[in-house]
């Protein structure tokens, strides 16, 4: 299996031959900044588990990827076709800008993508927020971008790579010009069953986007279920459940299920840096100077993580067995998110409430039960706090996998270390050695907590390790993807029409017409 992202190439030309390889998604992968300190360009690189992972195979393989322009200083760095090449101390690939307003991100990506799907995806429609500007404004971003992959591959084949729940429909925007492309998509959240998802006005709509694609992959079989269902029901696809495909206007898309995963190395390697040792004696000399244990939690502020829920069950811990009192404290990093969303602000002030309540109840003189660390931390720091940390707690009310768990697993270089993995988190589905827990249920995770706290060492030690070896990494996940991305595409390459000889992209949309909706008004 592969181990970097070279290893990819051989694969990658295999099932492409001639193809040049575009990724498109709403983050970037490098932000142009200036710095305030000598007022000269700075290139940044925003954190995130999709960007760090997607970087390193794009310098391997060349190509480009298509994603905002999201940094003050990134239209300063590109040239006169928006492009600019990446990373700056070695380029090795395109970055194609993609240009927002103000209303665009506040229609498109925090309107609909985030006040709309987002929730509806992770089940909780009550938060959703239906107006017909956002679903506007998103169509019209979605063009955008295909219009962006369309003037980038002109004349040329490709495979393209679209991420994620922003770009549902760009898929059947650049399939209705270039129907010869081969397309992907993987949808790095749940995908809901169909009494939710049929909530979604624009559900027939959105299928059709994502059915464009040749290949759809989703992170466990579940989330791909409920996608075909949603197709057969909601947009009238031909759903062939063997093999797993749907078929809608004479395209089939292949349908599968590809759990995604961390660098592993990245992590371990972290862990056990140099000086180590003493930054995690520090650590416990910090927070547990009597010689307790230590909890970890790391988290976005989002409702779907269950910040709460976890906080609720730590009161549980230390209201029934007061022994942990002064025994054992809990590092929650909480990463801010979407801070110009209301139910995020107030979730934000719920968390503080909460904690602060805690602290007071529960607090000592010089021992503070939770502390509170409200900004994303860099992988070194991360490796460090899972190194260190007894418990690691993951709360999730809803998640499409969260690789928190894996990173955990992946930097517990000692194995003392215990995993509380939600039920409703994907990784829960991999990661069955995991201590599972219901997060509705307070009580029972906080005996979960205890438990794990009185685990002999030896059975400590050989559950990580079972965990250790059944760990898969970000690129076992890529090599099984393009395996089944390369057949999903020689099987549509051989059931389409070959191009008109003219070349003229732009001359008939096809079967994929997207004209039918892409100037009708919601």
């Amino acid at each position: 299996m592969p181990t970097d992202p070279k290893d990819l190439g051989p694969l990658f030309r295999e099932m492409f031959p001639d193809r040049r390889f575009v990724v498109v998604s709403n983050r970037e992968p490098y932000e142009h900044k200036w710095s305030q300190e000598v007022g000269e360009m700075e290139v940044r690189r925003p954190a995130g588990g999709l960007t760090s992972a997607l970087d390193p195979l794009l310098q391997a393989l060349g190509g480009m990827w298509v994603a905002w322009g999201s940094g003050e200083a990134d239209a300063a760095a590109v040239d006169s076709h928006h492009r600019v090449q990446v990373p700056p101390e070695n380029p090795s690939y395109t970055l194609r800008r993609v240009w927002l307003t103000h209303h665009d991100i506040h229609r498109y990506y925090l309107g609909f993508s985030n006040q709309f799907l987002w929730p509806l995806c992770h089940l909780r429609p009550d938060l959703t927020r239906v107006r017909s500007r956002y679903w506007e404004r998103y169509r019209r971003v979605n063009r955008r971008f295909a219009d962006a992959v369309l003037e980038e591959v002109q004349g040329k084949d490709a495979a393209i790579w679209f991420q994620d729940y922003h770009l549902a429909l760009a898929p059947l925007l650049v399939r209705a010009r270039r129907p010869d492309l081969t397309l992907a998509h993987f949808w790095h959240i749940p995908f809901p069953p169909i009494d939710i998802f049929r909530l979604a006005p624009q559900a027939g709509y959105l299928l059709r986007g994502m059915l464009a694609n040749d290949l759809m992959g989703f992170h466990l079989p579940i989330f791909a279920d409920n996608f075909l269902r949603c197709a057969k029901r909601l947009a009238g696809a031909e759903v062939d459940w063997e093999a797993r495909t749907a078929t809608l206007d004479g395209h089939t898309c292949q349908v599968g299920a590809f759990p995604i995963s961390i660098d592993i190395d990245q992590f371990r390697q972290a862990a056990q840096a140099d000086g180590v040792e003493e930054q995690m004696q520090r650590i416990r000399q910090r927070y547990a100077p009597k010689g307790g244990a230590i909890g970890i939690g790391v988290d976005r502020m989002d409702y779907s993580k269950g910040l709460p829920e976890k906080f609720k069950a730590l009161e549980f811990l230390w209201d029934r067995y007061p022994e942990y009192r002064e025994r054992f404290t809990f590092i929650q990093v909480a990463v801010p998110s979407r801070s110009d969303i209301e139910a995020y602000d107030d979730l934000s002030q719920k968390v503080d409430n909460q904690v602060r309540e805690i602290n007071e109840r529960f607090g000592t003189g010089d021992w503070r039960p939770i502390h509170l660390i409200k900004q994303s931390l860099p992988v070194d720091r991360l490796a460090i706090l899972y190194r260190t940390a007894d418990v690691c707690m993951i709360s999730s009310l809803q998640d499409g996998m969260n690789l928190v768990a894996k990173e955990y697993v992946a930097s517990q270089i000692d194995g003392n270390g215990v995993l509380l993995l939600s039920l409703f988190a994907g990784a829960a589905e991999e990661m069955t050695e995991a201590t599972h827990i219901n997060p509705y249920d307070p009580e029972g995770c906080a005996l979960r907590i205890r438990d794990a706290l009185t685990l002999p060492a030896e059975l400590r030690k050989a559950g990580m390790r079972r965990q250790q070896e059944a760990l898969t990494g970000i690129y076992d996940w890529m090599d099984d993807l393009f395996h089944a991305w390369g057949g999903a595409a020689a099987g549509s390459a051989a059931a389409r029409p070959p191009r008109a000889a003219s070349g003229d992209d732009f001359e008939n949309d096809g079967p994929f017409a997207a004209g039918a909706w892409a100037s009708e008004r919601t």
